[in-house]
């Protein structure tokens, strides 16, 4: 059983996995945690724990310690995505649980109001959070993939590509599913991880396409 959001709208069931995607495009931005020369904003409150270790962002959620759940983003400091045709490419490993109930919590990125979500054991969601009916609408559904490492036995590269009012959504360079979105302009990249998860970041790449 999942934990974390409230989910009030119909599944949408998409695409199933395809063929290998290579990610070509100019370099706009990237971000490989060396050090925090960027300015990430790093530190321990009463809801996460935010560092840099081993030259990755190492975020671990805390929100289970108040029984209450929730989640928690960081904002990539100083950038904003295009307004079209871009792709951004990442890379989490997952790392622990801190409950002891064999339950997931999500973890992924939010681009403008949208949360693009992987769970330990494999499963994905996209989300999008109305603002004017202040809830979270199911776009995606979960659906286990194989090609997700699970349970931190490798890193997995994931890329969201945005073109013409479309996104397309791929794990380790195949496709999942695709979903017509509609982001803001100066859209942030926002790293986002859920309840009790712990979860390394690494690798941000922004190229156009």
């Amino acid at each position: 059983m999942k934990y974390g959001i409230q989910f009030l709208a119909m599944v949408f069931l998409l695409a199933p996995v395809t063929s290998t995607h290579a990610q070509s495009g100019k370099v706009l931005v990237e971000e490989h945690f060396k050090e925090n020369d960027r300015g990430w904003n790093l530190g321990e409150d009463n809801n996460v724990v935010r560092k840099i270790e081993n030259g990755r962002l190492v975020m671990e959620a805390k929100k289970y310690l108040t029984g209450k759940g929730g989640g928690y983003w960081i904002k990539m400091p100083d950038y904003k995505l295009p307004s079209n045709n871009f792709s951004l490419s990442y890379t989490t490993r997952w790392i622990k649980n801190m409950k002891t109930d064999n339950s997931y919590s999500p973890y992924g990125v939010i681009l403008g109001d949208y949360y693009f979500l992987l769970y330990a054991d494999g499963d994905r969601r996209l989300l999008k959070y109305n603002s004017a009916e202040k809830k979270y609408e199911t776009l995606v559904d979960w659906n286990e993939q194989a090609i997700i490492n699970k349970k931190g036995t490798a890193d997995n590269k994931w890329e969201i590509t945005y073109q013409n009012g479309q996104a397309t959504f791929y794990a380790n360079g195949q496709m999942m599913y695709k979903k017509d979105v509609t982001l803001p302009a100066d859209c942030p990249v926002k790293l986002y991880i859920e309840n009790s998860e712990v979860v390394e970041f690494d690798d941000i790449v922004v190229k156009s396409q």
